[in-house]
């Protein structure tokens, strides 16, 4: 077929080794590490020769040159790659080894304009291109043109994935893309998705209640211990003696009553000082101290026995 020779004639060309360029160049007395008295040579490669509508293809044009007769400042490339496009600017690559120089110039092309496109009004889905040869000038510092080269690019061959008959079809409306979906029958679960949501949700309910009962019973051990209710705080140094007083009374603790007594006779006003010594007479009596007569200095210091202090 042509389409399969068309891309047989193009491989092959871009198989073969590139062939240097140096028409125009004028030969240097003095020698030449490139040989023949050759300045410079100028390489033009495309890679891949053979490819698919889209595809982003390389383009480079590398110039080798004797360091003694070129200076690499003074090289300039003038290239067109039309209908193809340049992704972005070349990059430049410089590498050299004693006399010997090199610079590459390598571009990213693409084309997705229609002008690519594959021909389809004969058999073969192909199209070949030729590039315009690289134009390399080597300028004086002036910017004078001293001499100028050019190296050709190897053809492109563009292929596309559609067949004649397809294109033929779609050209013509014949072509039916159809799928046919069967309807999907209705998921089925073991447990109700509702029921499980529902089930996790009371689980984490429990479970929260749960924690923080733990925390509080943990955080109350921590809280400081509350008077009973309704029982009375004495305000004064005086109640609180009296009230240890009854304390130690009711617990049968008569050596608490004696120093109570003590306390309340220290704490006992300077203008009842006959209730000052007889607290302090009976908490050193023989005799246990008896309520009554406690009671009776309570209330000639004014201080009645308030609720829920204990009692005989």
């Amino acid at each position: 077929m042509k389409r399969a020779a068309a891309v047989v004639l193009v491989a092959l060309t871009a198989a073969a080794p590139a062939a240097a360029s140096g028409i125009g160049v004028p030969k240097v007395h003095g020698g030449s590490v490139l040989g023949r008295d050759l300045p410079l040579k100028v390489y033009a490669t495309v890679m891949p020769a053979v490819h698919l509508f889209g595809d982003p293809i390389t383009a480079q044009v590398a110039v080798v040159a004797d360091r003694k007769w070129v200076a690499p400042a003074n090289l300039h490339v003038v290239v067109h790659f039309r209908p193809y496009k340049p992704v972005g600017p070349p990059t430049v690559v410089r590498s050299s080894s004693g006399r010997l120089l090199q610079l590459t110039w390598t571009w990213k092309l693409r084309c997705l304009t229609h002008q690519c496109l594959p021909v389809t009004k004969t058999s073969d889905l192909s199209r070949l291109f030729s590039f315009s040869p690289a134009h390399v000038e080597y300028r004086s510092p002036t910017g004078r043109v001293r001499y100028a080269i050019n190296a050709r690019f190897p053809r492109v061959a563009v292929l596309s994935e559609l067949s004649p008959a397809e294109v033929q079809a779609i050209s013509t409306h014949t072509l039916l893309w159809e799928n046919h979906l069967t309807p999907l029958p209705a998921p089925r679960y073991r447990v109700s998705p509702s029921l499980l949501f529902w089930l996790a949700v009371a689980l984490a309910v429990v479970l929260g209640a749960a924690g923080l009962t733990l925390v509080s019973r943990w955080a109350l051990q921590f809280r400081p211990a509350r008077a009973e209710r309704g029982a009375a705080i004495p305000s004064s140094s005086l109640e609180r003696a009296l009230t240890l007083f009854f304390w130690a009374r009711a617990n049968d603790d008569e050596t608490l009553q004696r120093k109570a007594l003590e306390r309340v006779a220290d704490e006992l006003p300077y203008d009842v000082h006959d209730l000052s010594e007889t607290a302090r007479a009976l908490a050193w009596s023989e005799e246990t101290p008896e309520e009554q007569e406690v009671q009776e200095i309570s209330e000639r210091a004014g201080i009645s026995r308030r609720n829920g202090e204990p009692k005989q």
